[in-house]
């Protein structure tokens, strides 16, 4: 009974070494709630375990292949990286950084998750002066002969693209909020990570070179002002036919709090004729800046 009753001091007893490999058996929010426990197991868990256990676990993520977060960077130098304790905590329990953080980016799962999608555009009839509504935009599969487009690492195994058939604009979007993925304002504002988007699109024939296709991601603050935006703007005159992909990047200044990733297509002549148009492989990623890859200041307990 009196071990029991002096049970906190013999945990006090054990060497550093041993609590911190104790933690990183522990999962990520309850090591967060562990910080309040004392001030001992709290400067351990900030300047350690977190960083331990964040190191330990990362061959057994993603399917062995490491977090995604740690994917530039030898997993040997995950002790070494000079960061506080929330940004591993956030990668633990999110993983957020270099990875895709676009849903159904392919159309995998039909029209879920984007916004602003139109599905019927004026059509003229054969018999009539009217115009009636059609539905034609639909989810196809992508031929398996195009293997340049497919084994972009980023479709991450889907084959399915968004088909868009329009006249005068069409556009789909999506919103990407940061907070979501752990990427709080204090993360953001320590790392200032950069930003990039990329998409795949597909012109058909002569005619679409009608088209303006543009992805653009435009970032926003706490207080919705814009403060960032990052535009591929394809005027058709400048792509081959057939599929095509579009990349850019913008740096971060530490206040932003979402995203909202926008494709819009613009018939620059108002044809009557349609055209098939095709999107896939929407991809917002977010980067662990290079300055942290190569930190040789890890100080062993």
């Amino acid at each position: 009974m009196e071990a029991l009753k002096n049970h906190y001091q013999l945990f006090d007893l054990l060497p550093n070494e041993v609590i911190v490999n104790t933690f990183t058996f522990v999962d990520a929010d309850t090591l967060f709630d562990c910080r309040l426990v004392c001030k001992r197991w709290k400067e351990l868990l900030d300047e350690y375990a977190f960083q331990e256990k964040a190191a330990r676990e990362n061959e057994f993520m993603n399917d062995g292949r490491g977090y995604h977060s740690f994917s530039q960077i030898n997993s040997n130098d995950i002790r070494k990286l000079d960061l506080p304790w929330y940004v591993f905590y956030a990668i633990i329990k999110y993983d957020p950084f270099n990875r895709n953080l676009v849903k159904n980016h392919c159309g995998q799962d039909e029209w879920n998750h984007w916004g602003n999608v139109t599905n019927t555009f004026w059509t003229m009839r054969r018999d009539t002066d009217m115009f009636d509504y059609a539905d034609l935009s639909c989810i196809q599969q992508i031929p398996q002969d195009n293997r340049h487009v497919l084994s972009d690492p980023d479709f991450d195994g889907h084959t399915s693209c968004f088909v868009i058939d329009f006249q005068y604009l069409r556009s789909i979007k999506q919103k990407i909020i940061f907070k979501d993925y752990g990427l709080n304002e204090i993360v953001m504002k320590t790392l200032r990570p950069k930003i990039s988007c990329s998409a795949w699109y597909y012109r058909e024939s002569e005619y679409s070179r009608n088209i303006i296709y543009t992805l653009r991601a435009t970032v926003y603050s706490r207080t919705n002002e814009i403060i960032g935006v990052c535009d591929n703007i394809e005027t058709g005159l400048q792509t081959e036919f057939g599929w095509n992909k579009v990349s850019n990047s913008l740096d971060t200044q530490g206040d932003e709090t979402f995203l909202i990733l926008h494709h819009y297509i613009t018939n620059i002549r108002l044809s009557t004729l349609l055209y098939n148009f095709k999107m896939s492989c929407s991809v917002v990623k977010i980067s662990l800046p290079i300055k942290y890859k190569n930190v040789n200041c890890y100080m062993h307990i």
